[in-house]
């Protein structure tokens, strides 16, 4: 049972991968691209502004019973992202490819869906006392959104694991991005990902120091998952891939601040401000305190599957921890660096489940990687309607909607303190 359980789910991430396949074809775009030519004719132009683009994210769920037992049979959560409209004339490659790529995600989500009510109900009916529900989310994170790239992450979550898929995307062409596009020497990246693994926790393991050579040299690069970020790449390693399993998932960011020469300019020209969706529990990296060396910073929250809530928050870095009892039912954490060289976390608690899914702001400062809760606001993403809302990519134009106030001027920017401030 738990096997036929594990193989459905490979299914569905195998079909997620094949949408990185798919759109890399290149077949349905009017006009041909080679693989380096958007990087190498970029270089000329890096003088010019990058500016962050606006996007969308969609939440999408399905519960599904029995009649009237209380046992839920099947819950599928999952999120999904695209252009927005204002950007779409500006980009339309970029945003052919999101829509197809939607088109497919929103399919395997589907029909996964509906396998897992097909088999629930036979499981459930043969013995409801031994019965579990079928869970599985995925969740569309987006790691990067300029005019140079857009990068998504994919968390992909069920009751038996948790495991990553990456996208990402040359912003002119649409077309998907291969380590070798960004990377100018891919054959450097084993010992730097070795380094930057070992010195965080495997020191003087010399089962891990020949594990993540061999990793590279055993996986094509089109299986290798990472992600464009704003500061380097990072890399997502699944338990056991080069690390014992108990350890769980693995990422090392390989940073452009402290590799320059490994990555072509065109990528690593990035806008001042910006703001970085982070999945839960898992460690993203980033200069928290200006002196040119990446810190951990980590945010978690303890979950209760019965009641289907968050009972506490987490918030970790390399020098500070913040720890509270908390209550909702999802927790949307943002990263959030000003032009001023400032660091926040915005997190966006849902504080209900209706389809407007009203939240509350928190705002905590990261200034020298202190963590300090600075504000606690009824404030949410803007809701587009149809359970779409504006995602939170530039501190300059945040799109929120303030619940106390109900007020339609939804334009800010993240003040000096970190809080929103309403743009006139």
């Amino acid at each position: 049972m738990l096997m036929d359980k594990l193989k459905r789910i490979i299914g569905i991430l195998l079909f997620l991968c094949f949408i990185v396949a798919f759109t890399s074809c290149g077949e349905d775009f009017p006009q041909e691209v080679t693989p380096n030519e958007t990087t190498q004719t970029a270089e000329n132009e890096i003088s010019e502004e990058i500016t962050v683009l606006s996007l969308n994210k969609e939440y999408i769920s399905h519960y599904e019973w029995y009649k009237d037992h209380p046992e839920m049979l099947v819950r599928s959560e999952y999120t999904d992202v695209t252009l927005d409209k204002s950007m779409e004339k500006k980009y339309p490659l970029l945003a052919q490819t999101l829509t197809e790529t939607s088109v497919m995600r929103k399919r395997a989500m589907e029909e996964e869906k509906d396998n897992f009510i097909v088999t629930a109900t036979e499981e459930f009916l043969n013995d409801s006392e031994a019965f579990s529900t079928y869970v599985s989310t995925l969740d569309v994170q987006v790691r990067r959104a300029d005019s140079v790239a857009v990068s998504i992450l994919e968390d992909y979550n069920s009751e038996t694991e948790r495991s990553f898929n990456c996208l990402n995307y040359d912003t002119e062409s649409g077309k998907p991005l291969a380590l070798s596009d960004v990377v100018t020497d891919v054959a450097k990246l084993p010992s730097i990902v070795e380094k930057e693994v070992i010195n965080r926790i495997f020191q003087g393991d010399s089962a891990v120091e020949t594990a993540i050579p061999d990793y590279f040299k055993n996986t094509h690069e089109e299986n290798i998952t990472w992600v464009l970020e704003y500061n380097g790449i990072t890399f997502y390693f699944e338990p056991g891939a080069v690390a014992p399993t108990n350890f769980g998932i693995q990422t090392a960011t390989v940073t452009f601040a402290e590799y320059p020469d490994l990555f072509y300019k065109k990528y690593t020209a990035v806008p001042n401000a910006y703001t970085v969706s982070l999945p839960l529990s898992v460690p993203f990296y980033t200069d928290l305190t200006g002196d040119g060396r990446s810190e951990e910073l980590v945010v978690s929250g303890n979950y209760d599957p019965d009641g289907r809530f968050y009972y506490t928050l987490g918030i970790n870095s390399e020098s500070s921890s913040y720890e509270v009892d908390w209550f909702a039912y999802d927790l949307n954490p943002y990263y959030v660096k000003t032009a001023d060289g400032d660091s926040f976390l915005y997190v966006f608690s849902e504080e209900s489940e209706t389809e407007d899914r009203q939240m509350i702001l928190c705002v905590f400062s990261l200034k020298n990687g202190e963590i300090k809760q600075v504000s606690e606001t009824d404030m949410g993403l803007l809701y587009r309607g149809n359970n779409v809302f504006a995602l939170p990519t530039d501190p300059e134009n945040l799109l929120l909607y303030n619940y106390e106030k109900g007020s339609s001027d939804s334009l800010f920017r993240v003040g000096k303190s970190g809080i929103p401030e309403q743009k006139s």
